[in-house]
């Protein structure tokens, strides 16, 4: 098994078969990207574009580093899914959130190289402002949904949130499981579909199924394959697996995919009014709200997890195990 895979790689997951850089759309001469007018404007940001769910500032600085051809190309697979995935976020938080304001996003490409090499989605959500920042193109197919998801929940719901875990959760749950995520679809190459299909990871319209992704690397982190391996967790640091993590399981040095997985149990479980309205407790409190201490809470997941992908046959040869 080559588990080198399932540290800081799995973390962004699918690497190996999206289609980096923006060089994957066809040139629009219009000024025009998708459909949204770009405005120009003065300073730091030399166009705008607004839509419906958000306001693009786009970096005179970051268009010269790239070249316009190839950060037009890119932005525009960007705008021509952000509409319909924003507003599945939406849905899938319907009745728990107040009103959802337009949010800002920023291209910030230049002089963000170390953060573009140390970050695990290439965005990122500063809800304070609250506004996004893209830093890192390629990761930001996997991490804008997530990060707007962030602004929602943090910045538009009507539930508190405390705690890493919690935010990281339903960051998750939401942008892999609760929506189709078109943005990061429409990075996959047809080779990469192919190949997540012939090992059944494959959806109902043929496409790579992120929930059956994320249950087969969250089994690896069950099942010990990931021991003396470094991956990031929930808190964003990076360590290293030990046995004893694994036999004793800790709220916040879960990987991504074991938290949106045990996130997306409790929910079914024990249904979204219940775990929204909590999501402020520390791994001590469970008991107190879902009858079931933690660890008893968490080793029931992972066993259905593993009856889930054996049942589906989910084979983590696509990874080269």
């Amino acid at each position: 098994m080559n588990k080198r895979f399932f540290g800081k790689v799995v973390a962004v997951l699918l690497v190996l078969t999206m289609c980096f850089g923006f060089g994957c759309a066809k040139k629009d001469d219009t000024r025009k990207i998708a459909g949204y007018a770009m405005e120009p404007s003065e300073g730091t940001y030399a166009y705008v574009i607004h839509t419906p769910h958000a306001t693009w500032h786009l970096a005179a600085a970051d268009i010269e580093l790239l070249g316009e051809e190839k950060f037009f190309e890119g932005l525009e697979l960007f705008l021509e899914n952000q509409e319909a995935d924003f507003t599945d976020a939406i849905a899938a938080l319907d009745g728990y959130l107040d009103e959802v304001p337009v949010i800002d996003i920023y291209t910030d490409l230049s002089g963000r190289t170390e953060e573009a090499r140390l970050g695990i989605f290439g965005a990122y959500c500063r809800w304070n402002v609250p506004c996004i920042e893209v830093y890192q193109p390629d990761g930001a197919f996997e991490g804008l949904l997530h990060e707007y998801v962030h602004y929602l929940t943090h910045c538009c719901m009507r539930c508190e949130i405390v705690g890493d875990f919690w935010s990281e959760a339903i960051a998750e749950y939401v942008s892999k499981f609760a929506c189709k995520n078109r943005i990061l679809h429409s990075a996959f190459t047809e080779e990469g579909r192919t190949i997540y299909a012939e090992h059944g990871f494959a959806d109902a319209d043929g496409d790579p199924d992120l929930k059956k992704i994320y249950c087969a690397a969250a089994a690896a982190y069950r099942d010990g394959s990931m021991v003396g391996q470094t991956f990031t967790v929930v808190s964003q640091a990076s360590v290293q697996m030990t046995e004893r993590m694994v036999e004793h399981p800790m709220l916040t040095m879960l990987s991504y995919q074991e938290t949106a997985c045990f996130f997306d149990w409790l929910v079914e479980h024990y249904g979204k009014d219940l775990v929204f309205a909590n999501m402020t407790i520390g791994q001590g409190d469970f008991k107190d709200v879902f009858g079931e201490d933690f660890e008893t809470l968490f080793f029931n997941w992972a066993a259905d997890n593993q009856a889930f992908c054996e049942e589906n046959g989910l084979n983590r040869d696509v990874w080269g195990n």
